[in-house]
């Protein structure tokens, strides 16, 4: 009998959501799930108030590392940047829908028809830029917590809408309450969006071997290509710089449409660069070249003194 897979992912209600999926995936093979809720494990607050890279993954990238467990499970917008030395991600799972989502008492709201000078609830800067981008009218308030806090602060009356991700809602079992899946032309999602992510150690060829079916190969190209536009731009999960990488298959070759958005918190101040071409990795260069080109890295240096 094979010895069971020590899983290691964030206590929160949101995590606990999504790594079920992944033990049922990988039966008959015995799983053991280590919840992590120490300082760095299971943070409280939202992701948007935190200004560096990798917070969410430290205690448990400390396990993995010390042998404690063999896979880690992570949201991989919220995962470091730049590989931890001796871990790798082994595993892409499939991915979710990128697209923020609008969601209002109301479900059938909209942005379009959200009464003037609503108030609109989200800490994440790349949201309130796009929002109010869209709604010059709109009042963008801070608003931080897991989701099922968010939704108590709408349902008192706090705020008129919230903007967030539409794979947390759907993870979460609230795909019911989603009013309107907004546009990434409206809401850009940021990079690395509605991907889980399985990270081993690098030299531990059986576990990757065990978990080699979850992973899909397209969502390892996107995800891949992203996470060179992040470290190449030096971005995070709430610096201001946003994107994605589409495949494009029409059934005779596949090609790769890589978009990336630098901003500030200026609504009017934006780059945002789309190249098409056959390969993801080399694509996702050239449009770090044409953004640097035009000006990104200085716009994010004017958004951090802001």
């Amino acid at each position: 009998m094979k010895t069971p897979l020590r899983i290691g992912a964030r206590a929160s209600r949101m995590s606990l959501a999504q790594s079920a999926p992944i033990l049922a995936a990988l039966a008959p093979d015995a799983t053991l799930l280590r919840p992590f809720s120490g300082e760095s494990g299971d943070r409280e607050e939202d992701r948007a108030s935190l200004e560096s890279d990798g917070v969410f993954s430290q205690e448990i990238e400390s396990a993995l590392l010390a042998g404690e467990i063999d896979v880690a499970i992570h949201c991989l917008k919220d995962a470091p940047t730049h590989d931890t030395p001796g871990l790798a991600m082994a595993a892409y799972l499939r991915r979710d829908d990128i697209r923020d989502c609008l969601v209002t008492r109301d479900p059938a709201d909209t942005l379009d028809t959200l009464p003037l000078g609503a108030t609109v609830g989200t800490a994440s800067v790349r949201r309130a830029v796009a929002a109010q981008t869209y709604r010059p009218d709109l009042k963008v308030v801070p608003l931080r917590g897991p989701v099922y806090s968010r939704l108590e602060a709408l349902f008192r009356h706090d705020v008129d809408a919230l903007i967030v991700a539409t794979c947390s809602m759907e993870r979460l079992g609230l795909r019911h309450r989603i009013g309107q899946r907004i546009s990434p032309e409206i809401v850009c999602p940021p990079l690395g969006a509605a991907v889980i992510a399985l990270q081993t150690r690098e030299d531990d060829m059986e576990t990757r071997k065990r978990i080699s079916q979850l992973n899909d190969t397209e969502t390892e190209v996107e995800a891949e290509a992203e996470r060179v536009v992040l470290r190449q731009m030096g971005g995070f999960c709430n610096a201001p710089l946003a994107g994605y990488v589409k495949t494009n298959d029409n059934g005779n070759e596949v090609s790769y449409t890589v978009r990336a958005r630098a901003f500030s918190a200026e609504p009017t101040l934006a780059i945002d660069v789309r190249l098409t071409g056959g390969d993801a990795t080399r694509t996702a260069l050239a449009v770090c070249k044409k953004l640097t080109r035009l000006g990104a890295s200085e716009l994010a240096k004017a958004s951090a003194s802001t």
